[in-house]
């Protein structure tokens, strides 16, 4: 394998596909990264055999080929080295020279014949999304998926296209945070259910800012993610999700109209003077006013106003900060609105079209 590159796309390439490599793995191969040269490209792969990605650049190339090289010490090569082209050259031996200008590297790599590749797979459902749209979508729903290992179901993201709709779902069994969307167009006999994993998420999210579209398809078994230089495979979480739509409330007594950054500023400076991190902030509910107050014995109390849109009867009703705060920073709405039944009952909260976030009140 013999070819040049220029040192930033390498760069950016190696960024794209490193976080996915384990520095704990007992398989030495994983702790690589697979290049592979062909004709006027070079791609970079590396895989945990849960999640693997695979990016593509524009190389020179006068020998096709492929190796893999220790991805640790690659990236740390690569971002030391100063502008311009390198030339990376393997030779019978598998030991690849690394040059760029008058720097020079020589380091060992593995057989790539020992390197996992992912096969083929017959999809049972693709669907084209807004790289943008997919993207903000995780990250307006992924905080609030379980970090407990017993309830590995929870741990992922459900995506499910139903009835001409595509849905995204997090939920720890505390709340609940969904987002849906109505496809144009979409054949009603495809349907189809996903639970990704908690690292495919987080690997999403890295890569789907920009331009363009990504392909989803999806398998009993996998799932792929193609954007125009880049793809992710991952296997499924096995298991059947739980019936999520049972934890909406179907109606309300009442509801309440808030500026979303406003309020989301209030909440964070009441919740300072909270030594416990399962404590709540209090809510006092009257016409055309919101009140947020806290206080804990340890540090003392704090209260603050937000004009609000509300005509109903007074209430107090308390949450815990961390769990209510939680979608704000993800949502670009002005105004989002709160509905609910009263102190005890699910709450929702609306906000950026699609988007629905349920969560229950504390008792104090």
């Amino acid at each position: 394998m013999k070819l040049t590159v220029p040192v930033q796309d390498l760069l950016d390439g190696l960024r794209k596909v490193l976080s996915v490599v384990s520095s704990r793995s007992t398989i030495p191969i994983l702790s690589n990264v697979l290049l592979t040269a062909d004709e006027g490209s070079l791609s970079l792969t590396t895989t945990d055999l849960e999640v693997s990605i695979r990016t593509n650049m524009t190389a020179m190339v006068e020998e096709q080929g492929e190796t893999t090289l220790p991805a640790k010490t690659l990236g740390q090569i690569v971002s030391s080295l100063p502008n311009g082209d390198v030339l990376l050259q393997t030779d019978e031996n598998r030991t690849t020279t690394i040059d760029c200008n008058r720097a020079h590297f020589s380091i060992m790599g593995m057989n790539p014949s020992e390197f996992p590749r992912d096969g083929d797979f017959q999809e049972d459902l693709q669907l084209t999304l807004s790289r943008t749209y997919l993207g903000k979508t995780l990250r307006k729903i992924s905080y609030a998926t379980s970090s407990d290992q017993t309830r590995y179901i929870l741990n992922g993201i459900l995506l499910s296209v139903k009835e001409g709709s595509f849905t995204c779902v997090a939920t720890d069994g505390r709340r609940l945070a969904m987002v849906e969307k109505s496809m144009a167009g979409a054949e009603p006999s495809m349907d189809g259910d996903a639970v990704l994993p908690a690292k495919a998420v987080t690997e999403l999210q890295k890569l789907l800012d920009g331009e363009g579209d990504v392909t989803v398809r999806i398998s009993d078994s996998r799932a792929a993610f193609e954007m125009a230089e880049t793809s992710v495979t991952t296997k499924l979480v096995e298991g059947n999700y739980p019936n999520y739509r049972q934890v909406i409330p179907g109606s309300f007594e009442r509801s309440v109209s808030i500026p979303r950054e406003s309020f989301s500023e209030v909440l964070n400076r009441v919740s300072v003077v909270l030594a416990d991190s399962g404590a709540s902030v209090k809510f006092e509910l009257e016409s055309g006013l919101l009140e947020l107050s806290a206080s804990s014995s340890e540090i003392g109390e704090a209260k603050e106003p937000v004009d609000v849109s509300y005509e109903g009867e007074p209430l107090k009703i308390s949450f815990n900060p961390g769990f209510l705060g939680a979608p704000l920073r993800f949502l670009d709405c002005d105004e989002m609105l709160l509905r609910f039944n009263d102190q005890y009952k699910p709450v929702v909260l609306l906000g950026d079209e699609g988007f629905l976030y349920v969560i229950m009140p504390m008792r104090n």
